[in-house]
């Protein structure tokens, strides 16, 4: 197969690796005669089909083989997308201006570009497509067909294979060691800070167990905000002009995460300016899988974590903690990538096709096989190491969970911020200042540092 990179033609390497995917993908057209409800015969699209992905070598790695197999006689054209990032740039203006300048048929897009290109009209609706040919969303997991819907505010401009999510891992052991009940679904935040409570406080440096742990936080702030998030607040307005953070919401918020370290059964890593995590360094950082915490919040992820690190615990999975009970809100799920078609593509039937094809039945087959991610397609989700899944389909999507990235906000202001809060939030877990006297000087402070950012700019 041919891939021409802005005009210039180039023939994909054949590595080892590459045959099994092509074998694997030829079984799989084998044994697809049950699947012609979505998937059925239409003649093999022909010609030119220009896709905006990373870059080249994205695409050689992740499709080139399917695509090899499944539409040899689609001449791919990439138009790499990598370009959009970098200092100064904002990514969403940018990507507009190259689906305006380069005018790809295949968008792969992420949650927040769906959204916003989706609102610009950049789009295409599938609906039409969909109806026509009969596409299954009926066995979709249901929450990444109401996000695709909700952020195409009622009409579908994509759709996505695989989805991320979490749910809240407990380690069995520890539980009946203690004699402390097992973590339920639908269980509050307060609910889940008093079972970690209840883990006493005992062992020296490096065999310490703890109630709680989540990784990768670079202090207690972080776990605010993630639990925040969890709820549906904002700590900017829409506009992103005004910080909104000295309410009574936040308040319990940080009052909690503030009882919760105090106590010491909470526990987190501070490494700053961390950029290269060394094996030290990420086992730091997942205390769960070496069996020192007793809870802990991860994706999908962690089930690898478990095996490569020979966990020998039995472990458990519940869904993630909320505000009140009876909600499923989850601040991790997202669908990645969503696959779209440029509402002024030259090539949409072809489009439509490797969209159909990638989502459908045959394409999630192939991937259970080969792959450890979470398939939109439960029919097809299996368990791990005797673990069923079914935790992470449980997620249900509420648009007042994500609060989402503001591209209007200086990138200048981020960083100001969050050493406002880490000051603050020092302050409170040593008694210095109280969490509400802490969350006004974070208001305060934070808004004048808004503010500041705005102005530079104009400048």
């Amino acid at each position: 197969m041919n891939i021409a990179v802005n005009g210039r033609s180039k023939t994909t390497r054949t590595l080892g690796w590459h045959w099994l995917a092509v074998s694997i993908v030829g079984f799989a057209l084998v044994l697809s005669g049950c699947d012609k409800h979505e998937e059925a015969a239409a003649a093999a699209p022909k010609g030119v089909l220009r896709i905006a992905i990373g870059n080249e070598n994205t695409f050689e790695y992740m499709y080139a083989d399917y695509f090899a197999a499944k539409f040899p006689e689609l001449e791919v054209q990439i138009i790499p997308t990598e370009g959009i990032y970098g200092p100064g740039k904002k990514p969403l203006q940018e990507l507009t201006k190259l689906i305006d300048q380069e005018k790809p048929d295949l968008l792969f897009t992420s949650s927040f570009d769906y959204e916003k290109l989706a609102s610009q009209g950049k789009l295409y609706d599938l609906s039409a497509l969909m109806e026509k040919d009969r596409f299954d969303l009926d066995n979709l997991l249901p929450a990444a067909v109401d996000y695709l819907r909700i952020k195409g505010q009622g009409s579908i401009y994509g759709l996505a294979p695989k989805f991320s999510s979490s749910v809240l891992f407990y380690n069995k052991e520890l539980f009946d060691r203690y004699h402390i009940p097992y973590p339920t679904d639908q269980m509050t935040w307060a609910d889940m800070f008093r079972l970690a409570q209840r883990f006493p406080a005992e062992g020296g440096k490096g065999e310490r167990v703890y109630g709680f742990h989540m990784g990768y936080m670079s202090s207690p702030q972080d776990l605010a905000d993630y639990i925040g998030q969890a709820q549906g607040l904002g700590m900017i307005d829409a506009e992103g002009k005004k910080l909104l953070m000295q309410t009574d919401s936040w308040k319990r918020i940080y009052q909690l995460v503030m009882d919760g370290y105090r106590s010491g059964v909470l526990q987190w890593n501070y490494m700053p300016g961390k950029t290269r995590y060394e094996k030290e360094d990420v086992e730091a950082e997942d205390l769960f899988s070496i069996g020192r915490t007793a809870m802990t919040i991860s994706n999908e992820g962690q089930l690898n974590a478990l095996r490569q690190r020979g966990a020998a615990f039995e472990w458990g999975m519940v869904g993630t903690p909320s505000a009140d009970p009876g909600h499923t809100r989850n601040p991790n799920f997202y669908l990645s990538p969503i696959y779209s078609i440029n509402a002024q593509a030259e090539h949409v039937k072809s489009a439509w096709e490797v969209i159909k094809y990638f989502n459908g039945a045959e394409a999630a087959r192939i991937e259970a096989k080969t792959s450890n991610d979470l398939p939109v397609r439960k029919a097809f989700a299996h368990e791990m190491d005797g673990h069923s899944l079914e935790p992470f389909y449980q997620v249900k999507y509420e648009e007042t969970v994500q609060g989402g990235y503001n591209e209007n906000v200086p990138g200048t202001f981020i960083e100001k911020y969050r050493s406002i809060a880490k000051q603050q939030v020092d302050a409170m877990l040593t008694g210095e200042v109280t969490v509400e006297q802490g969350l006004q000087r974070i208001q305060e402070q934070g808004q004048q540092a808004l503010d500041e950012a705005y102005a530079a700019e104009v400048k």
